[in-house]
């Protein structure tokens, strides 16, 4: 499973930086009223703040430009923090078109407008950022939540502008300072979701030019099960030979990387996909006692419940449930992205299904408490999770309420709908479910995904209790047509992505 948090836009906004000395031509009035709002703001007044900077930005000749920038990031930051996304947009869209401008205003700008659902007005600042000379900007926006826009905008059936968004990230010139997206082969990938939306263009030319050199593992999985684009490539992906490339790549990324955890995490990952479990268990274990080392990973606090994540499904592969439980469970003690962890959680509980625990799985859930912090998707595992649970109890019930749910909000997984289906042993259903989504472009690649030819898991690991009815449903003539009709079978010579 991947992550499941909201990523919420304010925390993307640092607060503004203490401010230069106010130009000698700027009014004493201005400077004073500066100089209070700073304190106001430090003191955590935004009231008091917001009404002194007023008068500033009413009269923008009275101060130098940026400490009139300034008083538009206090203003911007207030409205943000009495959840007055109104104001804040007009507010950061207003401090843009003047001379001088934060960064903050800009990244402030768009994230109030993707928040809103304004998905045209937001690109519209995107394009700007290149042309305005804020390419940097533009760079320290996060990779995640450019996904995150992606996905909502193309679940919201927007293909223009899904198109404009992923062409600015398929654009070489976006090159995030997040150096994961360098390591999970970011860039690639947006090329490999753009080139779909070149080829649906009749752009076969460009769509082809774009998918000519692209490697990594998530790139080459987008190609691999669109027919269109695997028929412009001309022959299979042999994803072995992509992950073994995606290997060397992570280890000779970590001398370059020295201080990145997310090498390790992504280098495991690697070894998993290959079979090679033990030896992505000995890679994890080496580096544990670093985590301990003050300043030894710069990027810690993000990468180390993936680090647990990972060495929880190198033991799950191993088959070894003590300490998988205890490997999730230290990753879910963490923070995620400055909020309560849920993805560890839920990726533990579903593992204790898979083991045959489902007491202890629903035990595992019920720490999220009622609301648990988590995206549609997240929410939708959370159903998985706890309906499959039930349905291994017998507590059929309570598992067909989770399917009930799960079918009213389908667009945000539609694998979910299928697992439950085959969770409560209803094959007809499941196989239905497997038909309308490999019919369906946006949901076909993941239909693909879990119908391929994957390598026999290693022996040790535990055999779902639902393996035998999704064994049968994979196997009747009405899901082998829909498979044929998409363009597959596949075969992956690797493991499954646990992910």
């Amino acid at each position: 499973m991947r992550h499941f948090i909201v990523l919420a836009g304010a925390a993307l906004i640092a607060a503004p930086a203490a401010p230069l000395a106010a130009a000698d031509n700027a009014a004493p009035d201005a400077n004073k009223a500066l100089s209070e709002a700073i304190q106001a703001y430090r003191d955590n007044d935004c009231a008091k703040a917001s009404s002194l900077v007023a008068p500033v930005i009413a009269a923008p000749a009275s101060a130098a430009p940026k400490d009139l920038s300034l008083a538009y990031d206090i203003t911007i930051d207030c409205a943000w923090k009495a959840k007055d996304m109104a104001k804040a947009s007009d507010y950061a869209k207003r401090e843009i078109a003047l001379a001088e401008s934060s960064d903050f205003a800009w990244r402030a700008a768009v994230i109030a407008d993707f928040e809103g659902k304004r998905y045209s007005s937001a690109i519209d600042t995107i394009e700007r950022m290149p042309a305005a000379g804020r390419g940097g900007t533009l760079n320290t926006f996060p990779p995640s939540l450019f996904m995150q826009m992606h996905n909502q905008i193309e679940r919201a059936g927007d293909a223009a502008n899904d198109t404009r968004l992923l062409a600015i990230l398929a654009n070489p010139a976006y090159d995030p300072d997040d150096i994961s997206a360098k390591i999970d082969g970011w860039g690639d990938y947006m090329r490999a979701l753009y080139a779909r939306k070149l080829l649906a263009a009749g752009k076969r030319d460009e769509a082809r030019a774009m998918i000519a050199d692209l490697q990594g593992y998530e790139a080459m999985m987008e190609v691999a099960f669109d027919p269109g684009l695997l028929a412009l490539r001309g022959r299979p992906v042999d994803f072995r030979a992509v992950v073994e490339a995606d290997l060397a790549r992570h280890r000779a990324m970590l001398d370059r990387y020295p201080h990145a955890l997310a090498v390790i995490n992504a280098e495991s990952l690697d070894l998993h996909r290959l079979g090679r479990n033990d030896e992505a268990i000995a890679l994890l274990k080496a580096a544990e006692p670093r985590i301990a080392t003050p300043d030894a990973f710069d990027d810690i606090e993000d990468k180390l419940p993936w680090f647990w994540n990972a060495l929880g499904y190198a033991y799950l592969a191993t088959g070894k449930y003590d300490e998988m439980v205890d490997a999730f469970t230290r990753g879910g003690q963490l923070k995620e992205n400055g909020v309560p962890n849920v993805s560890q959680i839920i990726n533990l509980a579903d593992q204790q299904v898979v083991f045959g625990h489902a007491k202890e799985a629903l035990a595992t859930l019920d720490r999220m408490g009622t609301s648990p912090d988590a995206s549609p998707y997240g929410l939708m595992q959370v159903r998985l999770v706890r309906g499959c649970a039930y349905a291994e109890l017998g507590q059929l019930d309570k598992a067909r309420a989770d399917l009930a749910y799960a079918v009213a909000h389908e667009s945000d997984d539609p694998s979910t709908v299928t697992a439950l289906y085959l969770c409560l042993g209803d094959e007809d259903a499941a196989a239905a479910s497997y038909v309308r989504r490999l019919a369906a472009p946006v949901s076909r690649r993941s239909a693909m995904m879990d119908l391929a030819d994957y390598d026999a898991p290693d022996p040790r690991m535990p055999k779902s209790p639902f393996a035998a009815s999704a064994n049968r449903v994979r196997k009747r003539p009405e899901v082998v047509a829909a498979i044929r009709a998409a363009g597959g079978p596949v075969h992956i010579h690797l493991q499954p992505n646990p992910f």
